[in-house]
């Protein structure tokens, strides 16, 4: 191996997907591959989506841009899109074709860091409910999935995993303080139920083999559906 093929193949990585906390968590399988083949690896996201990275050994937010690094742009928004849209791959697919995280285990996102402990302010037992989301190109209407598992689940059993600036009369809502926090209430509730968004992904990695209902994207916006994973149900 020559000087030069040496130094790049420990060059640092920089990961760059600025917006989207579902695409940055989609995102975390390239770093996770970098990592364990000797590299530095940084992610350049927008500050509030830093959170992801305290769950993680193997990736750091980044800071300023290094002058000797690698930067790897996976975004799709807005230079890429198109492209994306024409070749009909999915998601995961079309980001992941990037010859230097080709081969990476590219639907197995690992929280090496997510702690066992429950998340705060939680009952013990409690089905959670995600039906909001922002750009979903198929909409799903969140009061009529509230209303379904409020009729099969029971009303006073479920919690409604909500933004910060939603509460709904009559119902137990939570609004996770960090990544973290939401990781945990989704891996601990007895049934999770979720559109196509950034707490099915989570769901994906800390509810394998745990039964969890899906309302995802329909017709050409199917390529952006999470993938499926041992328990995921898929609804209409």
């Amino acid at each position: 191996m020559s000087k030069t093929e040496a130094w790049w193949m420990m060059q640092l990585k920089i990961i760059k997907y600025k917006q989207r906390l579902g695409d940055v968590l989609r995102c975390l399988p390239a770093c996770k591959y970098l990592a364990d083949h000797g590299h530095e690896v940084l992610f350049d996201c927008f500050e509030q989506y830093h959170g992801v990275f305290d769950l993680v050994s193997y990736a750091k937010p980044m800071g300023a841009i290094p002058f000797n690094a690698d930067i790897i742009d996976l975004e799709l928004w807005p230079n890429k899109y198109i492209d994306y849209r024409k070749s009909r791959k999915t998601w995961t697919d079309f980001v992941y074709s990037d010859p230097r995280i080709k081969d990476a285990d590219k639907t197995n996102i690992i929280l090496d860091r997510l702690g066992e402990e429950k998340a705060e302010g939680l009952p013990e037992k409690y089905h959670l409910i995600a039906p909001f989301g922002i750009s979903q190109n198929t909409q799903h209407s969140p009061l009529k999935i509230i209303q379904e598992a409020a009729k099969e689940l029971g009303k006073d059993n479920i919690i409604v995993l909500c933004p910060r600036d939603i509460r709904i009369e009559g119902l137990a809502t939570y609004t996770a303080p960090s990544v973290e926090q939401m990781a945990k209430a989704i891996r601990d509730a007895d049934q999770f139920w979720a559109i196509n968004s950034s707490p099915v992904i989570l769901a994906s990695t800390v509810r394998r083999g745990k039964e969890s209902k899906f309302w995802g994207q329909k017709g050409e916006f199917e390529s952006d559906n999470v993938p499926l994973f041992e328990g995921l149900i898929r609804m209409d």
